[in-house]
């Protein structure tokens, strides 16, 4: 249960902080970081979610 916490906040944690670099990004900064921001906000918030899950069933 503790390794499905600590996943849970990491990757919600991920999905904020790579989020919001994708958001707040400068229209000077290149496409490929934009993209690759938004791919690990994506994958932190998969993981996120999938952490939760498992929680909710008893990890």
């Amino acid at each position: 249960m503790k390794i499905c916490s600590i996943m849970f906040t990491v990757g919600w944690a991920a999905a904020l902080a790579f989020g919001w670099m994708a958001l707040a990004a400068p229209q000077a900064e290149p496409q490929a970081l934009l993209v690759l921001h938004m791919a690990l906000s994506a994958l932190g918030a998969g993981l996120g979610l999938w952490a939760w899950v498992r929680i909710r069933r008893g990890c």
